[in-house]
């Protein structure tokens, strides 16, 4: 009878397993509808230049798993908009194309795009336009103007480097809210 229980025990423990791990392991990767919300109250927090309407979400056409990060980010933004006190014009853009935009005031990044960033923060110094990165590594390069992190716990960073050749101010309150880097 011992041997009976055991037999079935393992396989409805591995069925289980199964049911559980996925969704464990998709709650440990950060939510494109958690940061998108961060990501438009930290817009929200920019005072100078103040004009935060269009806001592109950045891939590599190169890389298939980017632009699936970025429809996905993208469809959080627009379903967050309503957070936001200033009005979002979320769109996508094309890394190879960045160059021939005009008029964007935020650039998000999949995080599938390569390490390398530098022609990214030569858009946003160039243009006063805030960088945000899920993760922190693009912030800790000073590639980026601000990084979201949102698990095991939520943290905004930022690099002050990147803010001050951006000519990028933030209000008051947001300093106590973001971790320099």
């Amino acid at each position: 009878m011992h041997f009976m229980q055991m037999t079935w025990i393992r396989p409805s423990l591995l069925f289980m397993a199964s049911l559980v791990l996925p969704a464990i392991q998709a709650a440990a990767q950060p939510a494109p509808a958690l940061e998108a919300k961060i990501e438009i109250r930290v817009l929200d927090f920019v005072a100078e230049p103040a004009d935060r309407a269009t806001v592109g979400v950045l891939y590599d056409r190169d890389n298939a798993a980017s632009l699936k990060e970025a429809n996905a980010i993208l469809q959080a933004f627009v379903e967050a908009a309503g957070m936001a006190r200033k009005s979002f014009t979320p769109k996508l853009v094309e890394r190879h194309t960045l160059d021939r935009e005009t008029g964007l005031k935020g650039l998000v990044l999949t995080p599938s795009l390569p390490a390398s960033l530098d022609d990214v923060s030569r858009y946003g110094i160039k243009n006063h336009a805030v960088i945000l990165s899920s993760g922190l590594d693009c912030v800790r390069r000073h590639q980026c103007t601000v990084g979201v992190v949102t698990a095991p716990e939520v943290e905004i960073g930022v690099s002050p480097d990147i803010i001050r050749k951006s000519g990028i101010r933030f209000a008051d309150g947001f300093q106590v809210m973001a971790k320099e880097y």
